[in-house]
């Protein structure tokens, strides 16, 4: 059965995390995607995180799976009339240089769109096209800075802290799919391309929308809460006697249930806690009883008495619990892969799921080059020609 994006070429230029997992979706759902590297090491992320398995990172393997890789040489003039030749069949270009590289390169949408008006353009950049940072190099954690993740992030008596996973490199991946997807629908229906600009700053920005919709009505800062919640209490981590468990008592109705599954009914009926804006103004007083009672159980005991009575709550897994856990074990996200060069190691599944055009890991992480010949070959290109560039060290 064909996948949902049987059919369409990609281009990807990008490295490092956000713009390959783009790359990586549009991949798993059938797209011909096409990474083209720089001869001389390819994609930083190549090598850049241990361990390495057969020559490649385990996270170069996760997110550039399903693609095929050219290494060509684009600051070289042809290198850049190659690249012409495959913009003119292909459907999207992924761009996730520095700001101005491509323009430089003579590479970006204004220069390519002439000769390929249907041609699909997404630039995914830390800060965005416009403003005094555009042309500034960017990585997840600077725009969970300047993006305000980090003032949010942390205990209310400490510094700032950085998310512990690059959400914000995902959060632009997944919306840049997002951007990509719609201008393809768009040009289904009119023929015409477009250029699809991403930020990670925008993304941050997007993420606060719970919050910073407060503050703008407000004024008032959030801060920092830990594992607690701004608005609600209880809704936080408590320590268990053999681990972490989250409790969320997000609405009046629960707060009863709450105290007769840790078997305190009579907190119920304090006057301290009975609503959500006396525990809000308690909260030192109600945290500070709540966390002894904890301690009395291990993970499991609690969630069974807090799930008996329909209380919200969740282990606060390691990574070692996700083999283990039964709701990771039942997503499937978690599979086994078997690569020519790295064996046999355990990886992440695609995250949307399809009823009818399943995608999923069809073809390995490839080796620098290793698809070169075979993607100018679909281009048209002749062997002598091919031959002639990898001579002069345009493509490898």
């Amino acid at each position: 059965m064909a996948l949902p994006l049987a059919g369409y070429r990609v281009l990807e230029l990008a490295h490092l995390i956000a713009g390959p997992v783009c790359g990586m979706y549009l991949a798993d759902m059938g797209a011909e995607v096409v990474k083209i590297e720089q001869p001389s090491g390819g994609d930083a992320s190549r090598t850049l995180y241990d361990p390495l398995l057969g020559g490649d990172s385990a996270v170069f393997l996760t997110v550039n799976r399903n693609k095929q890789s050219l290494a060509l040489d684009l600051a070289h003039p042809d290198g850049r009339a190659l690249f012409g030749r495959l913009v003119q069949r292909a459907d999207v270009v992924i761009e996730a240089y520095r700001g101005g590289v491509a323009e430089k390169l003579g590479i970006d949408y204004a220069s390519l769109q002439p000769m390929h008006p249907g041609l699909v353009y997404c630039s995914l950049s830390a800060f965005g096209p416009e403003g005094p940072w555009r042309e500034k190099p960017g990585l997840d954690m600077l725009v969970q800075a300047m993006g305000g993740l980090m003032a949010v992030t942390g205990e209310p008596d400490g510094g700032p802290l950085l998310c512990g996973a690059p959400v914000l490199d995902t959060l632009g991946a997944l919306s840049a799919g997002v951007g990509v997807l719609t201008a393809l629908l768009h040009r289904e229906r009119t023929g015409e391309g477009q250029r699809v600009d991403v930020s990670l700053l925008n993304g941050a920005l997007l993420i606060h929308a719970a919050r910073l919709s407060v503050f703008l009505v407000t004024g008032q800062e959030p801060g920092r809460h830990g594992s607690s919640h701004p608005y609600l209490v209880p809704f936080q981590a408590f320590r268990a006697k053999d681990g972490w468990i989250y409790v969320a008592v997000w609405v009046d109705r629960l707060w009863q249930p709450f105290c007769a599954a840790i078997e305190r009914p009579a907190l119920a009926a304090d006057p301290r806690f009975t609503s959500r804006q006396n525990r809000l103004g308690n909260r030192r007083e109600l945290v500070a009883l709540l966390e002894p009672i904890f301690l009395e159980r291990t993970v499991t005991g609690w969630m069974a008495c807090l799930e008996t009575h329909d209380v919200l709550c969740a282990p606060v897994n390691r990574y070692a619990d996700f083999p283990t856990d039964p709701q990771v074990i039942a997503s499937g996200m978690l599979v086994p892969e078997d690569h020519p060069r790295a064996g046999r190691l355990t990886t992440l599944d695609t995250p949307i799921r399809f009823s009818r055009t399943p995608g999923g890991i069809r073809t390995h992480a490839p080796a620098l080059g290793e698809h070169t010949d075979e993607v100018l070959r679909r281009a048209g290109v002749a062997p002598d020609e091919i031959a002639r560039l990898r001579e002069a060290k345009v493509v490898a």
